[in-house]
């Protein structure tokens, strides 16, 4: 996928993103369970993710702050870091100067990013409380940051992910990706962004 240029985000900006307003992309991984690999023990180490105490496979979302997905990744086993995965999947490498990235405090990935570019987290708790200050940042990006939560939730609500089985898993790429497509061909994830193309100056 080739990610939407900033002067395009911005044409349809959301309220939500007024304080991020050259947000190019906003990311997160989720995971999809898969069945086991019984007969491949390397195979099910691989898949083998400690976070959810299973066999998944993982993938990258990003959403452009209007909501619709703009890249999704191949799968990855589950064992593999959110970091790991945004450095191998390229979408930082179509990022240019002065694009910014929000991404979940998790993710570790402030030393990947691209020359000129910028990373927007949540921040981490220092003192065993947050300032007042760090508390209106976090609403402010957790605004933000939900619609690719929103967009992972889409995806996930299709059957076929529900559990990959062991044939299918040559084809679990492919299978996310289709979803992940068919997810925009929904009704938007935001509506003032809705009504930017369904009436007003906008639709225009």
């Amino acid at each position: 996928m080739t990610l939407p240029l900033l002067k395009k985000n911005q044409a349809c900006l959301p309220g939500c993103f007024a304080e991020f307003s050259n947000c190019r992309i906003t990311l997160d991984c989720t995971e999809f369970q898969v069945a086991n690999a019984r007969d491949n023990m390397d195979t099910q180490k691989q898949t083998y993710s400690n976070y959810k105490s299973r066999n998944t496979f993982k993938a990258l979302v990003g959403v452009a702050p209007n909501g619709v997905i703009t890249f999704v990744s191949d799968l990855y086993p589950g064992s593999k870091s959110d970091k790991e995965i945004v450095a191998d999947s390229g979408v930082l490498k179509q990022l240019y100067a002065g694009d910014l990235v929000l991404a979940d405090k998790g993710s570790l990935i402030q030393d990947l990013m691209p020359h000129g570019d910028s990373l927007n987290l949540p921040p981490f708790l220092t003192n065993g409380v947050f300032t007042k200050q760090e508390s209106v940042f976090m609403i402010k990006i957790a605004r933000a940051r939900i619609h690719v939560e929103r967009a992972i939730g889409r995806i996930k609500r299709y059957a076929v992910l529900d559990l990959i089985p062991s044939h299918m898993r040559c084809y679990a790429s492919i299978m996310f990706k289709v979803c992940a497509a068919l997810v925009n061909l929904q009704n938007l994830l935001i509506s003032e962004v809705s009504g930017q193309y369904e009436g007003g100056e906008d639709a225009k």
